[in-house]
């Protein structure tokens, strides 16, 4: 559904990269670079985290964008559903991986999923994209299981591979 959509925006969108479908995701904490020791008490941490949870349903709601207005460097598509529980989750794995070295971020946690990146125009109408929500029905909904722990490989599609998968009991 959401690929079904962003392909259909490609034709009138010009962004410089599409997020391949199987990159969707929602970040609770960028890492970065980390050593193999750091890469040990991160699982353990994620485990711990990942052990206090339950499963949670969540949807997908609006369009939107960072960046400026007439040329975003990021389009994203909203969450919604029980974002008390996800807003709780991200907390804990932050607090959890700060003493390992990896401090939460100043700014306010805005949970989104990437779509494209990069609008290659001085054009882009930021008020018809906000105000579309084409995900009206809860066709849109899942159940967030698990934290998943991904490694970056630039230039590859899928560019995230997962390193470790962390279930809700």
């Amino acid at each position: 559904m959401l690929s079904r959509w962003c392909h259909e925006r490609k034709k009138e969108w010009p962004f410089g990269k599409w997020v391949f479908e199987e990159d969707y995701h929602i970040t609770l904490q960028f890492l970065g670079d980390c050593s193999h020791g750091q890469l040990e008490s991160i699982v353990s941490a994620l485990e711990a985290v990942a052990g206090k949870e339950r499963p949670f349903t969540l949807t997908i709601r609006g369009i939107g964008t960072f960046g400026r207005l007439e040329q975003p460097r990021i389009l994203w598509a909203g969450v919604a559903g029980d974002l008390e529980r996800l807003r709780h989750l991200q907390q804990q794995v932050t607090t959890n991986l700060a003493p390992i070295g990896f401090p939460p971020e100043d700014r306010p946690y805005r949970p989104h999923i990437t779509l494209a990146r990069k609008y290659q125009k001085n054009d882009f109408i930021t008020r018809q994209a906000g105000q579309m929500n084409p995900w009206e029905t809860d066709e849109s909904a899942w159940e967030a299981e698990e934290i998943v722990l991904y490694e970056t490989r630039l230039g590859q599609q899928p560019m995230y591979h997962p390193i470790s998968r962390f279930r809700f009991p």
